[in-house]
């Protein structure tokens, strides 16, 4: 257990499958798209891709995390911590709220008069915040290595 607390590596990884997992889950369902509007164009990306990509950026920042490790510079605690919680809890949070979203806000039965601005604003919450937090690894990385090459100088 003490192994998996230090190489936080492992959790960005584990999730990399689980959403890979889900991805292909996803896959059978041809209606669970995203529409994003933008003017007079509407692009509609499938979840399975959005979650491979997502699968992608998770397997990158456990690269890093693991490459740190191994070349031993120490990275600041709390910001990987932080960083690490709000990566990982931002999905369980996403599928909880688009649920509870679900529960209160039914689709109704004319499709024009449909309220998608509640689940519109939970993405882009959530996305922004997700972007955010990987603005964490950056300073983490930066003042790392700031420290790192100050002290063996």
């Amino acid at each position: 257990m003490k192994l998996i607390k230090q190489n936080v590596y492992y959790y960005f990884w584990i999730t990399a499958i689980v959403l890979i997992a889900l991805s292909i889950y996803w896959l059978n369902f041809e209606d669970a798209t995203l529409d994003i509007n933008v003017h007079d164009t509407y692009y509609v990306i499938h979840n399975s891709h959005i979650l491979q990509l997502i699968a992608f950026v998770y397997i990158f920042l456990g690269f890093i995390y693991w490459l740190f490790k191994k070349i031993n510079i120490k990275l600041i605690k709390a910001l990987t911590q932080l960083h690490t919680s709000i990566s990982i809890l931002i999905f369980p949070l996403y599928f909880i709220c688009s649920y509870l979203l679900e529960l209160l806000n039914p689709p109704s039965n004319f499709p024009l008069l449909d309220s998608t601005q509640n689940s519109q604003l939970l993405i882009t919450i959530i996305t922004l915040v997700g972007l955010l937090a990987q603005l964490l690894i950056v300073f983490n990385i930066i003042i790392s290595l700031v420290k790192y090459f100050t002290h063996k100088i």
